[in-house]
């Protein structure tokens, strides 16, 4: 196609630099058909005059002579006055007789002045030359007429071709613009799909939804946003790559499904995103559920028959009246899914108003997180860790309570993680950490007996680059001895990146800190990950303690969990201990160390303080 184009428009111009070179020199000469016809009057009136002054005994020869000059620059084509001879049957023919008759007339000129008798001979030879003359005039007007009748054909014809040429170069730049406009329109759609699935990314989604939504603002719309409920046990467990299929052939069930006016995207990982037009609130479910049926057999007929379920929230435009904003609807459709992840519904939640005041009571404390870090309303809290061997205190773990001016206590459960998604959480860490050093500084200046703490690490601030020099620049800053602070890591970590931690916590030990994975076996653990971690303690998750129908297989775990972490001279922590029947049972297994609301609650800082000084007095919490 571009080759013809190409060869087109080359021919094109040929034949226009063709045209046009003909016409220019057809204008070139269309001026000399004047020049043609005024000699030839020249002839006709000059011829006329001789011959008057001849009869008048007034002989001219300048003027016989001017004349043969212009008869036969007529004739040839070839003289001083640039005349042309044309190529015409019926004015050559005129031309020639004229030039005969011109002859007989300087012969009668001759006769004349030799014998005055002889002017009756030449008069009348005279009128037959203005006659003949006449019609050389006429036929040399007849050709230019016709000789300009053909330029303004070819004119015409130039104009025409010209014409052709705008057009074809027209259709031609459109035909470009409109390749250009589509090859750009397909690079676009390119960059806005995800390279996995091909489905479309979160921002072109939301230009999407925004147009159709706008579109038509009385049409029922639902924001579904969903995800797998533990899909890192598919992409661990399995591998990457089956994860990656599930997560495209998602993705071709969804697209398949697909209505008129409807749009698609994925946000991230496993979460995907879709709007839905509907006429009752229920087809929403009803097709998600169909959708999710289709995946899960699509696990269940895999060589790994696992399967994992889709956790979906649903916002329905009808239930956030007056906001038509893509970005709160998703908002609200992810915190209605985040309420099936946390176990509140059953796969399915709609956004309604009791989620709603979920979300104002969260945009409420994000509205004031930054101005309570300033103001320091946060408090730390101490709970203590009682030794199995000695039934005494051994150290205890620093947990963090919001109290607002007006005596209110905000729950860490209620905003931590929404320090977490808004990135303040390193900041409320180091508040935390800053304000431990503090409390064990004044406790060693005023040579009171101190315990080991320990301080949680978040996310977002191990991955700070600068997380082992700032911790170790507060702790130097407050001349903490070494093995007083210890830094608890999720398990969730490990997993992100096994040698990362490994490396960090090298690091910590280094600088004088003890360190300690928590929530142990929340998750997919690894004891074997534990060899390549040169961790001091292992907190052992509360989950394996609760009553529950496999009670004889949880305490097999554990006591296999500590007999185990005991060899790698690692100690061991039981956290959310509630009975003494449980303290007897971690005592037989030798596990370290028990916390939990059978002994202490988190506490302030002066009821900690106070039950450090009890423990003088007493006899030990424990028999040992």
């Amino acid at each position: 196609m571009r080759n013809m184009l190409k060869f087109g428009l080359q021919t094109l111009f040929l034949l226009l630099v063709l045209l046009g070179a003909g016409t220019i020199y057809s204008i070139i000469q269309s001026q000399t058909y004047g020049r043609l016809i005024n000699y030839v009057g020249i002839v006709r009136g000059a011829t006329q005059r001789l011959v008057k002054m001849e009869l008048a005994g007034q002989p001219r020869d300048v003027l016989v002579v001017y004349l043969d000059d212009i008869l036969h620059e007529l004739l040839t084509g070839d003289g001083p006055y640039g005349l042309i001879h044309p190529s015409d049957q019926e004015y050559e023919k005129n031309l020639s007789r004229l030039n005969v008759l011109w002859g007989k007339l300087k012969e009668d000129i001759r006769a004349v002045r030799k014998d005055k008798t002889a002017s009756g001979v030449l008069l009348a030879d005279s009128e037959a030359y203005f006659e003949l003359a006449n019609k050389t005039v006429f036929s040399a007007e007849a050709y230019a007429d016709r000789q300009i009748s053909l330029l303004l054909q070819l004119i015409l014809i130039m104009a025409l071709f010209l014409l052709l040429t705008w057009l074809f170069i027209l259709w031609a730049y459109s035909k470009k613009m409109l390749l250009l406009e589509h090859l750009s329109k397909n690079l676009s759609d390119m960059t806005d799909r995800d390279a996995l699935t091909g489905a479309y990314n979160l921002e072109r989604f939301k230009r999407e939804a925004r147009e159709l939504i706008r579109a038509d603002e009385t049409a029922r719309y639902a924001v579904v946003y969903m995800d797998f409920a533990d899909f890192k046990y598919i992409n661990d467990v399995f591998g990457y790559e089956y994860g990656n299929a599930i997560l495209r052939e998602y993705t071709r069930i969804i697209q398949n499904e697909l209505g008129d006016k409807e749009i698609f995207g994925r946000v991230s990982a496993d979460n995907f995103v879709i709007l839905r037009r509907y006429e009752e609130k229920m087809e929403v479910m009803a097709r998600q559920r169909s959708i999710d049926a289709m995946i899960t057999d699509f696990m269940s007929r895999s060589q790994n028959k696992q399967t994992v379920p889709v956790c979906c929230g649903i916002c329905c435009i009808e239930d956030a009246p007056g906001d038509l904003v893509i970005e709160n609807l998703l908002d609200r459709a992810n915190f209605a899914r985040k309420t099936v992840k946390n176990g509140v519904h059953a796969n399915y939640a709609f956004y309604n108003e009791s989620i709603r005041d979920k979300l104002l009571e969260e945009k409420a404390i994000v509205s004031q997180m930054q101005e309570a870090l300033n103001d320091k309303e946060f408090v730390v809290y101490y709970q203590p860790k009682v030794g199995l061997s000695s039934g005494a205190i051994a150290c205890a773990e620093a947990l963090v309570r919001w109290k607002k001016a007006d005596g209110r206590v905000i729950a860490p459960d209620k905003f931590i993680p929404i320090f977490e998604k808004n990135r303040l959480i390193s900041a409320l860490d180091q508040y935390v950490f800053e304000t431990v050093c503090r409390f064990l500084r004044r406790r060693l200046d005023q040579g009171q007996p101190v315990l080991p703490i320990s301080v949680n690490i978040s996310r977002l601030q191990f991955f700070r680059e600068d997380f082992v020099a700032t911790y170790a620049g507060i702790k130097d800053r407050y001349r903490i001895p070494d093995g007083l602070l210890e830094l608890e890591f999720t398990e969730s970590i490990a997993f992100d990146n096994l040698a990362f931690l490994a490396d960090i916590v090298n690091q910590l030990k280094r600088q004088g800190f003890f360190c300690s994975i928590d929530d142990f076996g929340k998750g997919y653990s690894s004891l074997s990950l534990l060899k390549s971690l040169p961790i001091d303690t292992l907190k052992i998750d509360r989950l394996f303690f609760l009553d529950s129908d496999d009670k004889e297989k949880d305490a097999i775990l554990v006591e296999s969990i500590v007999g185990l972490v005991r060899k790698l001279n690692i100690r061991t922590v039981a956290e959310g201990i509630e009975s003494q029947e449980q303290v007897a049972f971690l005592k037989s297994i030798n596990c370290d160390l028990v916390q939990g609301y059978v002994f202490f609650r988190p506490m302030p800082e002066q009821e900690y303080e106070a039950a450090i000084e009890r423990e003088r007095e007493r006899e030990p919490l424990i028999q040992v």
